[in-house]
């Protein structure tokens, strides 16, 4: 059986069409689980119009450093599937999506995702960024990993590295203790997802200030991080990760 795990915090703009597409696979899915973290839109009704039946976990406090992880723990521990498949609420996933990842993971796969491209015709910040990912994951790897925006994930697997954890990128995280205890993630870069939030500078700074956070908190060398920074034009992704650095070093 498959669990669907989402996790939502005003979504309202992108649930609409995230949940259009997921409509179209629902007979293969066992259960529907959305985590309804403080919204104060109309998520919630949304949610409803698409799936009546799903279960619905209202979240009105974070107790976790990271919401977005808890509400991932959250929709775990109250999943029953054999595999979990977790999409955010801005991904709109195609018709063909299990059939292509499905077949991915096996052995000691235990976790498997599609490609998330940015989709070009939300905005023309989205257009120049689509084009941007395209030319520098062409010039250079980094990047090319896992995502935790869409990924299948084998519950015994998720069960032996004790869920998810309470940091930054959890799904990052999750690929970490999943390769110590000698398992594999991997990315099927012949099927594709839109990520369908509207871009905008300050959102991207902010999500690069994470990302350093996050490498900071996995003890990714430096030069690793000043690498991917230079080569991928992320310079916010230093500056967090050195905050994070700051922030160790005062306690």
């Amino acid at each position: 059986m498959i669990s669907l795990i989402m996790a939502i915090h005003n979504e309202e703009r992108y649930l609409p069409r995230s949940l259009s597409a997921l409509k179209k696979i629902e007979d293969r899915i066992g259960e529907f689980i959305f985590i309804i973290d403080r919204c104060t839109d109309s998520s919630e009704d949304i949610v409803r119009k698409f799936f009546p039946s799903a279960i619905i976990i209202r979240k009105e406090k974070a107790k976790w450093k990271s919401s977005y992880s808890e509400n991932l723990q959250l929709g775990f521990l109250k999943s029953k599937g054999d595999i979990i498949l977790l999409l955010d609420a801005d991904v709109v996933i195609p018709p063909n999506l299990l059939d292509v990842l499905l077949p991915e993971l096996k052995g000691k796969v235990a976790t498997v995702s599609p490609k998330i491209i940015t989709d070009k015709n939300v905005s023309f910040l989205n257009f120049l960024y689509h084009y941007w990912e395209k030319l520098s994951h062409s010039i250079t790897p980094l990047g090319k990993t896992t995502r935790g925006a869409c990924r299948l994930i084998k519950r015994e697997c998720l069960n032996r590295v004790g869920g998810f954890k309470d940091v930054f990128a959890p799904d990052t995280q999750l690929d970490i203790d999943l390769c110590k205890i000698g398992y594999e993630s991997k990315l099927i870069e012949s099927i594709e997802c839109l990520h369908i939030r509207k871009f905008s500078f300050k959102k991207a700074i902010k999500s690069q200030i994470a990302s350093g956070i996050m490498r900071r908190q996995i003890r990714m060398p430096l030069w690793r991080v000043i690498g991917h920074s230079v080569l991928r034009l992320r310079p916010f992704v230093i500056y967090g990760y050195l905050k994070q650095v700051l922030k160790e070093l005062k306690r």
